[in-house]
């Protein structure tokens, strides 16, 4: 397991400290994004709190997630059909390359049966 880092935050002028198995790296751009989208709601709503610029952006950040977790279901759905389609294609050709050698086999045989009823004429 990898080592948690602990990360002291800013945002909107409140201090956070964040412990995580993920990388400083990416603790701070999370954290630079939720600072940029309540900024930004607060710039464009003057009479905007913080608490209340911190719940639109909660709602906006878990929709954005149910929309992706939705999104890779159906893409997780769509790769199993897909899976299955491909094992049934690949079932379906070793059955007919099976029939295919039986047929040159019957066809052999056919052949050479028919040389001997030639050749005995």
């Amino acid at each position: 397991m990898s080592e948690k880092s602990r990360v002291k935050l800013k945002i909107c002028g409140n201090e956070f400290y964040i412990v995580s198995h993920d990388s400083e790296e990416y603790i701070r751009t999370v954290a630079d994004k939720v600072e940029h989208y309540l900024q930004n709601l607060m710039d464009r709503s003057p009479n905007m709190s913080t608490t209340m610029a911190a719940v639109f952006a909660a709602l906006e950040f878990c929709d954005e997630a149910a929309k992706a977790t939705e999104s890779a279901d159906n893409l997780r759905a769509q790769i199993k059909d897909y899976l299955e389609e491909a094992a049934s294609a690949k079932s379906e050709a070793t059955e007919l390359r099976r029939r295919e050698i039986e047929l040159e086999r019957e066809n052999i045989t056919l052949r050479a049966k028919l040389g001997k009823t030639e050749g005995s004429k």
